[in-house]
């Protein structure tokens, strides 16, 4: 098992198996890549890279994008990954096409779906997303529900658009015995103006979340507080602002598209993994990358962030050079 040098251990990998999607989220961090590459890993080739992150003890595999079910391959590459037989895979999905694949995935081996969505109302999805979709992401929950994935919807709070709709998140959760997960938006990949014009703090749903919730418990994971409520619905929120502790607990690196190992969202730099792929495989230079770009992991609020400057709404402290955060 790895630890970094803040001894925080490493199990999981955030495989990103797509730049494209078929949204226009306003909100998209990109999963911290201003930029792409359309040289894109394999499935058998991130089967490789996963099978060598199993070995070192990183037994959790999050499939992300992009939009993952854009790929033609993804029920394969499901597959591959629980060979490994590993402790969890999950996927984060904005679910435009889960009413047809959700049956696959599920015998594939997919363990459990986030869902991104922002809003509940039609015109405001439409406006959120670039796209007509919310009738499609419902069926499809439905879909997911009926095979018994467990279900975590992702709410991104968007000042002034959809963070007034938590009760009803609340209550729909419950119908698909689904687990919430309110988020703040993070400054990642995204202009400064249109950051503060959407920023919407999460203290309003806490302090509801804290009267009607009939326990509390903290994730490790960011520090994150889960509140269950008395019909059984757990509800996250995922606050960055002023946590201190949100780096804290990190135990992930990320795999991109094409094949960079990163150890952190807000940074671009890491290792390319193809010089180990092609034209063979070498498994000692595989392990030896996911060893030091363990290494280069930090807790990057406590080394690189004051979040007050954001809260003061001043800036002038934060690298805005290469559009990585603000």
């Amino acid at each position: 098992m790895l630890y970094d040098r803040f001894n925080r251990v490493l199990k999981n990998l955030r495989i990103s198996v797509t730049y494209d999607c078929n949204f226009n989220c306003i909100y998209c961090h990109h999963e911290g890549w201003s930029y792409r590459d359309g040289d894109t890993l394999t499935a058998k080739e991130i089967g490789v890279i996963a099978s060598v992150a199993k070995s070192l003890e990183i037994d959790e595999f999050k499939i992300t994008g992009g939009e993952p079910l854009l790929r033609r391959d993804i029920v394969k590459i499901i597959a591959t990954l629980r060979e490994l037989k590993p402790r969890d895979i999950s996927m984060t999905t904005n679910g435009f096409l889960l009413e047809k694949l959700a049956g696959p995935l599920s015998e594939a081996g997919l363990m459990r779906l986030n869902i991104s969505l922002p809003t509940l109302n039609r015109e405001k999805y439409r406006m959120i997303t670039g796209v007509d979709g919310l009738e499609s992401i419902l069926r499809g929950i439905e879909a997911v529900y009926s095979y018994k994935l467990p279900i975590t919807l992702n709410i991104v709070l968007l000042k002034g658009i959809n963070d007034d709709e938590y009760r009803e998140f609340i209550d729909f959760a419950q119908r698909y015995e689904a687990k919430i997960r309110f988020i703040e938006l993070e400054p990642i990949v995204i202009d400064v103006k249109l950051f503060r014009k959407l920023y919407a703090p999460a203290n309003k749903i806490i302090d509801y979340l804290e009267k009607i919730s009939v326990s509390k418990i903290y994730r490790e994971l960011n520090h994150r507080p889960i509140y269950i409520l008395g019909n059984g619905t757990k509800v996250e929120v995922v606050k960055w602002l002023g946590n201190r502790y949100f780096c804290s607990y990190c135990n992930r690196v990320r795999l991109s598209p094409n094949g960079i190992l990163k150890p952190c969202i807000m940074v671009e730099y890491g290792v390319d993994l193809k010089p180990f792929l092609r034209p063979t495989v070498d498994f000692d230079g595989l392990r030896n990358a996911f060893i030091n770009v363990n290494q280069m992991r930090i807790p990057y609020n406590i080394v690189y962030h004051d979040f007050h400057e954001y809260s003061k709404g001043d800036t002038s402290s934060v690298d805005v050079s290469n559009s990585k955060c603000i």
